[in-house]
């Protein structure tokens, strides 16, 4: 039986599309059927998207990163999943809007999605599903550090949908039309190049192979 990977990504710049479409590729190279959705900054993308994650054997999920943290409609088309409720009910305690969101917000939850429903213990283990986390980023100050924020709040987004997160991936991405001098990459104008997707391209290949070696 074919495998069926789910690709979900958040881009502005193009850039994370570029290493989604050639995840895609290496999925489909090794002979995975593997779909593709952009998530955009409006309501049909995050409560009734052309997908379930429940369909697919393996999930990836990637954005560029803004201000050290995954795009907004990504986080909330995951969590809206996790928890079938508004997302926007988690981020108002937290001061936060999302302005692509315009329905009027729910006073409070149906009594079979409230807190104490939601939350429960959460064991992935060698039958769980696998997933991976990618994020394209411009890393000025101090380069690839600066992604690990973002990759680490995908990969605990996608142990919630009861992916285990078994591989991170991260590439420059253009941040100005400016060679930028002095910054910890210099020039990205050009990134991510065909170098930072061949690695792309490798990177699946490792998580391919990583789980064919597991046992079965």
């Amino acid at each position: 039986m074919t495998k069926k990977c789910l690709i979900l990504y958040s881009s502005y710049t193009g850039h994370s599309e570029k290493v989604a479409e050639r995840f895609k590729s290496t999925f489909e190279k090794n002979d995975w059927e593997c779909d593709m959705y952009k998530i955009r900054r409006k309501a049909e993308d995050i409560y009734t998207p052309p997908y379930d994650v429940n369909d697919y054997d393996f999930l990836c999920a990637g954005s560029g990163v803004m201000s050290h943290l995954p795009y907004s409609e990504l986080l909330c088309a995951i969590r809206y999943k996790i928890h079938f409720h508004d997302p926007r009910i988690s981020l108002k305690r937290r001061g936060e809007v999302l302005e692509y969101l315009k329905d009027p917000l729910p006073v409070s939850l149906p009594p079979d999605k409230g807190p104490l429903v939601a939350h429960k213990k959460i064991v992935l283990g060698p039958d769980s599903k696998k997933a991976a986390a990618f994020v394209t980023y411009s890393g000025c100050e101090f380069g690839p550090i600066e992604a690990e924020p973002a990759l680490k709040l995908l990969a605990l987004e996608l142990g919630h949908l009861r992916f285990q997160c078994i591989g991170q991936f991260c590439c420059p991405g253009k941040y100005l039309d400016d060679p930028m001098p002095g910054t910890y990459f210099g020039d990205m104008r050009d990134r991510p190049n065909e170098n930072d997707l061949l690695k792309a391209e490798m990177f699946i290949e490792d998580v391919l192979e990583s789980m064919a070696e597991r046992p079965a």
